[in-house]
């Protein structure tokens, strides 16, 4: 009884402070007060027609007076004016939000009650604005319900791939059917996989959710608001593990919720990953956006390359860092192999407790996927089909949690009867020369291929070059070097180390008129003549005449210069590259 006596306490005490109550005399005021009275007991100038009508004019002094009753009367109109106001308000903000399109018939409904209502009132008709002001709340109320209702729709979403055998469950009582490619799943479905299935979810807004074996998950609500095309969408994980791939509509508009266990997680991202093996323990990893955790009314934010794990009745963890994705030892993404076995080879990371690959023909990974959990750095994959084969990797944490996957390789097995070129630097009529007995073999091949130089494997670098060094050359050294591409297509190269001696290079002949010798070498006319190797340019000089000449084909060489008494000397270079084997001086008498 003291709580109602407050209340109504409360509320004449409020209706004071805005509007003048009645009183107990007749009230008469001057005509150009009008608008004021109007305001002060109906709390709106624009009532006014309703004051001229109830009072009494005096034509004469040009006077209105109204009586404590209708005084009355006003004042209960104020409430009802007020709350027009109120639900125009209202109307204008529905309008925004599409109520002339999607509750056309409930807008014109309410538009009909304001028009009578203003007309009621421009008129004077207090009852009548009584009545339809009365009747607009619920008017508009009937409005909003029926905006929303047709404005935001329930959606299906489509099963648009499978590999292995996927169910389909009709309502949450329905009982587990075989499902088809095409399938439509309405609210409250659910769709189940097997030990080696895998299943798509797409929606309209172009997210979907790869439904990974072993799992039970259930479509608790999919709607669209055809306003802005924004989704609103809810799946709960009973078991197994799914991937949220959202679109950039579905991360930016739309709203997508997933429910593991006891957390419900708000997707503000284009890749999530949700794990349960049961009801007690979720595995959760972000790798893109943000998404914000809640469990036991506790909201955490894990952001990209992050994860948490939430257990029954508990917060859930601080989020912690995902693991890097792993990095390949090919030197490019893309392989070409012509036979049905490759290793897949990969660096460590640190702190991973294992590796899951997958590969598959799919780029998406959505039809026949290969999965290999492995503590290894690579996986020897056989079997492999024609054509395009898309394989990644990602490290797997002590906790468990998921860090994103590698780059996509992709190996393009082809039938390939070529062998791999071999180039080797510097190399003329298949002879290398050395002037000290050392040389290192340079060159390249293909950058896949296996290369072994005189019986020993040698590394290739990304680029395909290759470096070997030998020692030890006294005279002629024979060398084999072969290449072998992943298909077992082979070349071999054979070639000559060739150690170029003084006895050697100097072995040449001199013929002149006075009969010169390396020992008297005398001026006029000389002929310099000599056989050595292909690929040698020898370079005489006298003081101020050089001459320079290569051997031919058969190592034959031979000069004749106009000698003058003086400097000579003699050089052998490597005619491609200029590098010096040998130089002597002698005099010319």
């Amino acid at each position: 009884m003291k709580l109602k006596l407050w209340i109504s306490f409360l509320v004449i005490v409020w209706g004071c402070s805005t509007y003048a109550t009645a009183q107990d005399s007749p009230l008469v005021f001057q005509a150009e007060k009008l608008q004021e009275i109007a305001q002060q007991y109906t709390g709106s100038t624009i009532n006014w027609p309703l004051v001229v009508n109830l009072a009494s004019h005096n034509t004469e002094q040009n006077t209105f007076t109204i009586t404590p009753s209708q005084l009355q009367e006003l004042q209960n109109f104020s409430q009802v004016s007020a709350e027009v106001l109120k639900q125009k308000d209202r109307v204008s903000e529905l309008i925004s939000s599409g109520a002339t399109i999607f509750a056309s018939d409930e807008y014109q409904e309410v538009q009909s009650l304001i028009t009578e209502y203003n007309k009621a009132v421009n008129d004077g008709v207090i009852e009548d604005a009584f009545d339809y002001g009365n009747r607009l709340k619920a008017s508009v109320d009937s409005m909003e319900t029926a905006l929303f209702e047709n404005r935001v729709i329930d959606v299906q979403a489509q099963l648009t791939e499978k590999t292995g055998q996927v169910d389909r469950r009709e309502g949450l009582l329905g009982s587990w059917i075989d499902a088809m490619k095409g399938d439509l799943f309405e609210q409250s479905d659910g769709i189940r996989t097997f030990a080696e299935s895998y299943a798509e979810l797409s929606f309209l807004d172009g997210s979907n959710i790869q439904v990974e074996p072993n799992t039970i998950a259930v479509i608790r609500k999919s709607r669209i608001d055809r306003l802005n095309d924004a989704g609103d969408t809810e799946i709960t994980l009973e078991d197994g593990g799914l991937l949220a791939k959202l679109s950039a509509a579905g991360k930016n508009r739309s709203t997508y919720t997933l429910n593991a266990g006891s957390s419900s997680s708000e997707l503000r991202t284009q890749n999530f990953y949700a794990e349960t093996d049961d009801s007690d323990l979720v595995k959760l990893t972000n790798y893109d956006g943000e998404v914000i955790v809640n469990s036991n009314n506790v909201s955490i934010t894990i952001r990209e390359n992050e994860g948490t794990i939430v257990e029954s009745g508990k917060a859930p963890m601080q989020p912690v860092k995902l693991l890097p994705s792993p990095s390949l030892t090919w030197a490019t993404i893309d392989t070409v192999v012509n036979n049905e076995t490759i290793i897949f080879a990969f660096n460590e990371i640190e702190g991973a407790q294992n590796y899951r690959i997958q590969y598959d023909q799919s780029p998406n990974f959505t039809e026949d996927v290969v999965e290999v959990q492995t503590t290894e750095t690579s996986l020897v994959m056989d079997d492999l089909p024609m054509g395009m084969t898309y394989v990644r990797v990602q490290a797997i944490d002590a906790l468990g949690l998921r860090g994103p996957f590698s780059k996509t390789a992709r190996i393009i097995r082809t039938v390939d009867n070529t062998p791999p070129p071999v180039f080797v630097d510097n190399l003329h009529n298949d002879l290398l020369f050395t002037s000290d007995g050392s040389l290192q073999i340079t060159g390249a091949t293909e950058s896949e291929a296996r290369l072994v130089v005189a019986g020993e494997n040698v590394q290739v670098q990304p680029t395909g070059r290759f470096s070997y060094t030998v020692s030890g050359v006294q005279t002629i050294k024979d060398i084999t070097i072969t290449a072998a591409d992943p298909s077992g297509n082979k070349t071999t190269k054979n070639i000559q180390l060739v150690r170029l001696t003084e006895e050697k290079l100097y072995n040449f002949r001199l013929r002149s008129a006075l009969n010169s010798t390396l020992s008297a070498i005398r001026s006029g006319s000389t002929t310099f003549s000599g056989n050595l190797y292909p690929g040698i340019e020898v370079t005489i000089t006298n003081e101020t005449l050089t001459e320079r000449v290569r051997t031919d084909f058969n190592g034959n060489w031979g000069v004749t210069l106009d000698l003058v008494p003086g400097e000579l000397k003699i050089e052998f270079r490597n005619a491609n590259t200029g590098i010096l084997y040998s130089s002597k001086t002698y005099t010319v008498e």
